[in-house]
C-alpha cells in the first residue's frame, strides 16, 4: 500500500515537472538550432526539429511564424524581379508540396489508428473459442 502510494506521488511529480520543463527544453533546443545553422560544427537542423517537436505546432509563436513565412513566400512569388520571382515561386510550390505530404501522412496515421481501434474492439467483443 505504501509503495504504490509513493510510486503514484512520484509519477505525478515527474509528469508535472515534464509539463513545465518540456517547453523550456524545446525552446532551448530551438535557440541552439538557430545558432548552429550557419556553423559547420553543430548541425542546427537536428536541434531545430527536436525543439519544434517538443514545443509543438500548436504554440502561438510557431503558428504565427509559419503564417509570416507563407506570406513572405507569396510576396516573393508575386515579385517581378528576375531572381526573386522564380525563387519565390519555387519556394512556394515546395512549401505547398510539404504541406500536402504532411496532411496525407496525418490522414494515413489517423485512418491506421481507427482501423487498429476497430480491430481491437472487435477482438474484445468477439467470443473466444
Amino acid at each position: 500500500m505504501g509503495l504504490t502510494l509513493l510510486l503514484t506521488v512520484l509519477r505525478t511529480l515527474l509528469v508535472g515537472a515534464w509539463v513545465v520543463l518540456k517547453p523550456i527544453l524545446g525552446w532551448t533546443l530551438i535557440v541552439i538550432g538557430l545558432i548552429g545553422m550557419p556553423m559547420p560544427i553543430v548541425n542546427g537542423a537536428i536541434f531545430l526539429v527536436i525543439g519544434l517537436a517538443l514545443v509543438g505546432q500548436r504554440n502561438w509563436l510557431i503558428r504565427w511564424s509559419r503564417v509570416q513565412i507563407k506570406l513572405l513566400l507569396q510576396r516573393w512569388a508575386a515579385s517581378d524581379m528576375p531572381v526573386i520571382g522564380p525563387l519565390g515561386r519555387l519556394a512556394r510550390r515546395s512549401a505547398q508540396q510539404i504541406s500536402r505530404q504532411n496532411r496525407r501522412v496525418h490522414w494515413w496515421f489517423r485512418e491506421r489508428q481507427a482501423r487498429r481501434r476497430a480491430a481491437r474492439a472487435e477482438q474484445i467483443t468477439s467470443p473466444s473459442d
